[in-house]
């Protein structure tokens, strides 16, 4: 069980595209994570003579941030015949489909999550994450337009667009492919180069089903992210229990799959959320 448990949890890393870009802490004694923030820069630096007293800073200032691991758990049940017939097929079958399962519900939680018992999603506005100071305008109320995408890239500061990666959802990176000129040229011309994914203004972009698409205004469609600023507490390792008698009056076996994990974006100004609206 424990080779099954490792098993699902690289497959969750491999799906969850997310946790390859984000900070993750393994959290083993403690029951959360604090992490530091910064709320104010230090701002006393100055020209002067070589004789003058240096002013002493009162702006620095530091905050907490708290990672929570929370629970996330599933349950699978096999019939002990098909677990005897399958020579291993359907434990291989129980294992994609816990790492399957388990990875849709982390990336949901790191998109829309609102930080109750779950990790703070990147697309729920709040001053403990990201607040609405990022949010961009698409230029339209219905569609996303060049001009909000150029917006988008330039909220970002330069030290953060150096790894910064587009989120969408497939609606949305249709519909960016479909944006023409006043000579109906299409504006974005992925490249068709073999082993070169597609780059929006010359930034990666990633793709996600549990990216909102429902283009109405004062609806979130799409982000620009620096990874490295969402960070996330895992607490367990992916645990597997093999329950073989409790439901035995079935002819049954369980397989319960557990794991502790957090997450919250911890520097706002990384990202920039896309907004429909003018």
């Amino acid at each position: 069980s424990e080779q099954m448990a490792a098993g699902i949890l690289k497959e969750v890393d491999d799906l969850v595209f997310i946790r390859r870009y984000a900070k993750i802490h393994t959290v083993m004694e403690a029951s959360s994570l604090g992490i530091r923030k910064r709320t104010a820069k230090m701002n006393s630096f100055d020209w002067g003579p070589e004789l003058v007293i240096s002013t002493e800073d009162s702006t620095l200032a530091y905050g907490k941030k708290v990672l929570t691991p929370h629970h996330l758990t599933g349950l699978i049940k096999l019939s002990r015949d098909l677990v005897r017939r399958s020579m291993g097929g359907a434990v291989a079958e129980v294992q994609y489909e816990m790492a399957r399962d388990s990875s849709e519900k982390m990336e949901d939680g790191y998109l829309l999550g609102n930080g109750a018992q779950k990790p703070l999603g990147v697309f729920v506005a709040s001053n403990d994450g990201i607040s609405t100071g990022r949010d961009v305008n698409t230029g339209s109320a219905t569609a996303i337009l060049a001009d909000g995408l150029l917006d988008c890239k330039y909220k970002l500061k330069a030290s953060y667009r150096d790894t910064a990666r587009w989120l969408f959802h497939r609606d949305a990176i249709k519909m960016i492919a479909k944006l023409k000129s006043n000579d109906s040229q299409y504006i974005w011309q992925p490249g068709l180069q073999a082993g070169q994914p597609d780059r929006l203004l010359n930034l990666p972009v990633d793709e996600s089903e549990k990216v909102p698409n429902t283009f109405t205004n004062g609806l979130y469609v799409g982000l620009l992210a620096n990874w490295r600023f969402y960070e996330i507490a895992d607490a367990l390792d992916m645990e597997m229990q093999v329950v073989d008698q409790l439901y035995a009056a079935s002819n049954q076996i369980g397989y319960i799959g557990r794991l502790k994990t957090d997450g919250l974006p911890t520097l706002e100004e990384a990202f920039a959320r896309v907004k429909c609206s003018t």
